[in-house]
């Protein structure tokens, strides 16, 4: 069956604003998606978490991503550096393994040990050099969402995210046309990420199935408190009525609630960033998160 297994690591130390939003962001992607794929988030993770959650899916994991600090011999994880060598023997057990994306900076240099290591097709996604943070949630979130759409190729997932950047606003940044990349080839900069491997990056991906896998409820509430945490009440209402129907008391009432707080914002009648406003959001904010804890599973 598909199967995802994403890990994200941000050290308070050298704390990345973005890689909350890209967890977030892939989340609700793949929540989407949850009658055609399976996936686990791994938030904050140390060595431990990424040994135990690569052991015990070695057997399903189709892709594995990677978000957070690295280098070219190493990912940063939360309580120490996981070096290149013990994260290659981690892959080794993932039989149905068909995809790695390192979205961290300088990931170039572990590809060939990745390739070698495994000596079988395997596509590694990763960066010839350093990354921003915005940059890179805003290539993995277009990746995601184009190559989770049925009967796509990982090149065109990959041109289409390579596309999105060229034309998003980030700060001082620049792009030139790049192109998928075998390895040993030198990447095009500034555009950093590269897809290196043996395989035939232009085959239908096989991440769909029949299988209907159970999303927990656990994970979906994660989803909107984390929007509600953001600020991104639109969003988080939306899954909310998505979730339990437009005709659910609570959410109707909950959402009352912030429509009329949107027209008072509107009307100038409540200045926004005042005591007042963030009052009222702070209010809704914990009625809402303190409403979803006593919520049993679906």
């Amino acid at each position: 069956m598909p199967f995802i297994l994403l890990a994200f690591s941000n050290k308070q130390d050298n704390y990345l604003e973005y890689l909350k939003k890209e967890t977030s962001e892939l989340r609700r992607i793949l929540l989407g998606l949850q009658d055609r794929l399976e996936f686990q988030i791994i938030s904050n993770a140390t060595t431990e978490d990424l040994f135990e959650a690569m052991v015990s899916c070695h057997d399903k994991v189709t892709v594995f991503h990677y978000g957070g600090h690295a280098d070219s011999l190493y990912l940063e994880l939360e309580n120490r550096a996981q070096g290149i060598e013990q994260f290659v023997q981690l892959l080794k057990g993932m039989a149905n393994l068909q995809i790695v994306f390192l979205n961290g900076c300088s990931t170039q240099g572990m590809v060939s040990k990745i390739l070698e290591g495994l000596g079988r097709d395997v596509a590694v996604i990763a960066t010839a050099t350093k990354i921003d943070d915005q940059r890179a949630f805003h290539f993995s979130k277009a990746f995601y969402s184009a190559f989770t759409q049925e009967n796509q190729t990982l090149e065109g997932a990959f041109e289409m995210a390579k596309s999105v950047l060229a034309t998003a606003e980030i700060d001082n940044t620049t792009f030139r046309e790049s192109v998928v990349r075998k390895t040993g080839d030198t990447p095009a900069s500034p555009m950093p990420w590269g897809v290196y491997g043996k395989v035939d990056f232009t085959k239908k991906l096989d991440l769909y199935s029949t299988f209907t896998p159970k999303v927990t409820f656990e994970d979906f509430k994660i989803l909107v408190k984390e929007k509600i945490a953001d600020g991104d009440f639109d969003e988080a209402f939306d899954l909310l009525k998505g979730k339990f129907g437009l005709n659910n008391n609570d959410v109707v009432g909950f959402s009352g609630r912030w429509s009329r707080h949107k027209k008072d914002l509107q009307k100038v009648n409540i200045l926004p960033g005042s005591d007042t406003d963030r009052l009222v959001k702070a209010q809704l904010s914990n009625h809402i998160t303190e409403w979803m804890d006593g919520l049993d599973e679906e």
